[in-house]
């Protein structure tokens, strides 16, 4: 006996089906090219609302955005290179001894 071969919504279960729009390409690039004008259009009030700040030169317009990057890139840059240091193995660390068999 020779089977079907199956669709590709027959491998999904039923309860998922409501869901699959949420794979769709359009949505993807949609999400991007909205939180994109979304991030630019608070750029831009952030240079033309007053605020009073304690400190002068979180006056600066844009020092929040470039605060926020700064720390990012610390964060990330301090995972790959200081958290690697105390937590990474060597490459050959689950290698075995010639002897330890």
């Amino acid at each position: 006996m020779s089977q079907k071969p199956a669709k590709k919504d027959d491998l999904v279960h039923p309860i998922a089906r409501p869901f699959l729009w949420l794979e769709s390409k359009w949505l993807a690039s949609s999400l991007v090219w909205v939180l994109g004008l979304v991030v630019i259009a608070l750029g831009a009030v952030d240079f033309f609302h007053p605020r009073h700040e304690y400190l002068h030169f979180a006056q600066t317009p844009g020092f929040y955005v470039l605060a926020g990057f700064i720390s990012f890139v610390a964060a990330v840059m301090g995972g790959w290179f200081v958290i690697r240091q105390f937590l990474g193995r060597a490459e050959n660390y689950w290698d075995g001894e010639a002897g330890d068999e």
